[in-house]
């Protein structure tokens, strides 16, 4: 469901059809760096949490939870009907 939203915001947010592209390979260029990099991020601050024993061993999680809850308060921004602005042109 994450991929179908992100092409579907994407898709909204290009100005005009000659720019859909590069909006939509931008789009796919950021979710490959997140992809490539987040487990990574994951894997090195579990590890590091373990060797420090903050919090037990458990601060990773609650690092990845804030960032779950800062996620969803983002979301909550989004536009509600992504294709209004696509109907006035």
């Amino acid at each position: 469901m994450g991929y179908g939203a992100m092409n579907m915001y994407a898709s909204s947010a290009a100005p005009n059809r000659r720019s859909l592209g590069t909006v939509n390979d931008l789009s796919h260029v950021a979710n490959s760096v997140v992809s490539a990099v987040g487990p990574a991020a994951a894997d090195w601050l579990s590890a590091f949490s373990l060797t420090h024993n903050i919090l037990g061993g458990k601060f990773a999680y609650i690092v990845l939870l804030g960032v779950v809850c800062g996620e969803l308060g983002l979301s909550t921004r989004l536009p509600k009907n992504t294709w209004a602005r696509r109907r006035e042109e």
